[in-house]
């Protein structure tokens, strides 16, 4: 069974709380720590807050693929190779091709409270199967309703009713050095939380659209 992950961004928070680097690096120790202190109480307020909407995405797609290389079919019944040795070399011939499962996994987030989540499109494209696991554990079976590849944006749809909701933000108030907090399932490690801040904005040409 061939296994593919992919972990999405799923959530971008701005603080309002920053780190000002003269205050870390001078004046009073305990001041700069009860700074620290804030911030990862800051931090952890939001995962809290944003970790019930964040879903986990299972797919099961069918894949059609060619035998495997090496498959000694591939070369002692090869023509060629018959007409110098003859049949008596000759492999009995295994199937070139067969189907098997190829399971994925990805992020998404809710949208709506009646099940309306993103996810990435490179994740459910093609998928015979897609599971959501909300983080109480809780299954649902979901179909999709849209997509965009140049993006990589999936909209699909799961039928529950008052599910949490992350709100979809607005990108053009984001700056440039704010934090950002990423929560995810990088294979397969359910709620993983990571922290970054903004690097740059308007980039360009870097083959999604604008």
């Amino acid at each position: 069974m061939s296994v593919r992950y992919s972990m999405a961004v799923v959530l971008i928070a701005s603080l309002l709380l920053l780190l000002p680097a003269a205050g870390v690096f001078a004046g009073d120790d305990s001041a700069n720590i009860a700074l620290l202190d804030r911030t990862g109480k800051a931090f952890a307020a939001v995962v809290k807050k944003a970790e019930p909407a964040v879903v986990f995405v299972g797919v099961e797609k069918s894949v059609h693929a060619a035998g495997r290389r090496g498959n000694p079919d591939n070369f002692l019944n090869d023509p060629f190779f018959q007409r110098f040795f003859g049949p008596r070399f000759k492999h009995p011939k295994m199937p070139r091709q067969h189907d098997f499962k190829q399971r994925g996994a990805g992020s998404g987030f809710i949208i709506s409270k009646d099940g309306y989540i993103l996810t990435n499109n490179h994740v459910v494209a093609d998928a015979d199967k897609i599971t959501v696991r909300l983080a109480d554990e809780r299954e649902f079976t979901a179909k999709v309703v849209g997509t965009d590849p140049q993006s990589d944006v999936a909209l699909i749809k799961i039928d529950g009713k008052n599910l949490p909701v992350l709100p979809l933000g607005n990108s053009d108030k984001i700056q440039v050095g704010e934090w950002v907090i990423a929560i995810g399932n990088p294979f397969e490690l359910l709620q993983t939380v990571t922290v970054g801040v903004v690097s740059a904005k308007g980039r360009n040409h870097m083959g999604i659209s604008d």
